[in-house]
């Protein structure tokens, strides 16, 4: 089979998007269209699957005003464009688009030239909008947001775009109970696949030395590596930092990531009222090779998100990846994280937006440090042995394939 995948952005840095494509490119032919940076190849083949990069945008700017264009009728100009030569030049015979905003050019051009079609849910796309946007200040972004990104608009058209296509992809059971709850979806209509990691990403951990943290010698390090958005929880466990500070002096949060500049005043200004500038630390974005240090070499990693309709739906590839650190994972109580910790005692987790929670979780691990070194290396065995894997849960989408063809 010809799977021609669809992806608002650029490929391979979408890890998601990187396992689905070469997982099926060993059984079928794989073809992605997507976005080009001014240095990326315009075709090029990378691990058995094709990349066709004919999405251009000048810059950012750019890219935001045709966002704007594409929401008023939810179809895609560059896409619908690009897309007849794409299906014909390849023989595509699936369609398999990622995410919500593709979703309504992809079906129209799936449904001229009679190919089937997946939709790859990556999260529950109307209630992250309502999230993303919640701490922007200019002016001009809310207004655009209010008109043309909010959450009702996008909620409506969910309810009638995945009704079109013949499967749809979730990222946990949550996500999949939330589509049948609010679009009464035929649950065998869903796949489940979730954001795990592959085996081989605990190599990463073998291979970098300990020696990102040399300026934090001594320091209980608590680590976040993520996105700085408002859903993230980064403000709880700032907070909850005060109580931290006074049970473990030596405490020191570090919080790695990329932001933009409104969040990232905002986390700061916590900091700052609060006289937390000791004990909290804020890095930029950094590259993966120090990315795999900090988790390494942190004594605890973090996965402080807030519970809401976004959060509910999904857990980050982070989780699995800390996992493979074999260090101790502290998670909040969103129901994927709580259910994963629970069901295989792999870590703690604490209540969502409970500073106080947070810190008391937090001495929790650093009384019973050897304890929650237990609970880490059942997580990395059930990584490495058990099911808690993309090589183990991604069978459900060759299967998914497998019955397609049929």
């Amino acid at each position: 089979m010809n799977i021609g995948m669809l992806l608002n952005g650029n490929y391979p840095k979408d890890i998601r998007v990187r396992k689905e494509a070469e997982t099926l490119s060993k059984y079928h032919s794989v073809f992605i269209l997507c976005k080009k940076e001014p240095t990326d190849k315009s075709f090029e083949v990378i691990n058995g699957v094709t990349i066709v990069r004919q999405i251009r945008y000048m810059n950012t700017i750019h890219e935001g005003i045709i966002d704007v264009l594409a929401s008023i009728k939810f179809i895609h100009p560059y896409f619908k464009n690009k897309l007849p030569k794409f299906i014909l030049d390849h023989s595509i015979d699936t369609l398999h688009v990622h995410d919500l905003p593709l979703a309504k050019t992809a079906i129209l051009a799936a449904n001229k030239y009679k190919l089937k079609s997946v939709l790859d849910l990556h999260e529950n796309y109307p209630a992250a909008l309502k999230t993303w946007f919640s701490w922007r200040k200019s002016p001009i972004v809310r207004l655009k947001n209010k008109i043309f990104f909010n959450y009702n608009r996008w909620r409506d058209y969910e309810a009638k775009i995945i009704k079109k296509y013949d499967v749809l992809i979730a990222v946990v059971s949550e996500m999949k109970q939330r589509l049948i709850d609010q679009h009464k979806i035929d649950p065998k209509k869903i796949v489940i696949v979730p954001n795990a990691e592959k085996k081989e990403f605990a190599d990463n951990f073998n291979n970098n030395p300990s020696d990102y943290f040399i300026e934090e010698k001594g320091k209980f390090i608590i680590s976040y590596v993520g996105g700085f958005g408002p859903h993230r929880g980064l403000h709880t466990a700032i907070k909850g930092m005060i109580k931290v500070s006074k049970e473990i002096p030596n405490a020191l949060l570090v919080l790695v990531g990329p932001s933009s500049s409104d969040v990232r005043t905002h986390l700061q200004s916590i900091i700052i009222k609060n006289k937390l500038e000791p004990f909290v630390k804020i890095k930029g974005a950094e590259p993966f090779e120090n990315v795999v240090k900090i988790m390494k070499n942190s004594n605890i990693n973090i996965i402080p998100h807030i519970s809401n309709e976004h959060t509910e739906s999904a857990v980050p590839h982070k989780f699995f990846q800390i996992l493979l650190s074999s260090k101790p994972l502290l998670v909040s109580d969103c129901a994927p994280m709580k259910r994963l910790i629970e069901t295989h005692d792999i870590g703690t987790y604490f209540e969502s937006e409970n500073s106080r929670s947070f810190a008391e979780k937090i001495s929790y691990i650093h009384r019973n440090y050897k304890e929650t070194l237990l609970k880490a290396n059942k997580g990395l065995n059930l990584s490495l042995h058990a099911n808690l894997n993309w090589d183990s849960l991604s069978k459900n989408l060759i299967k998914l394939y497998d019955n397609l063809e049929n």
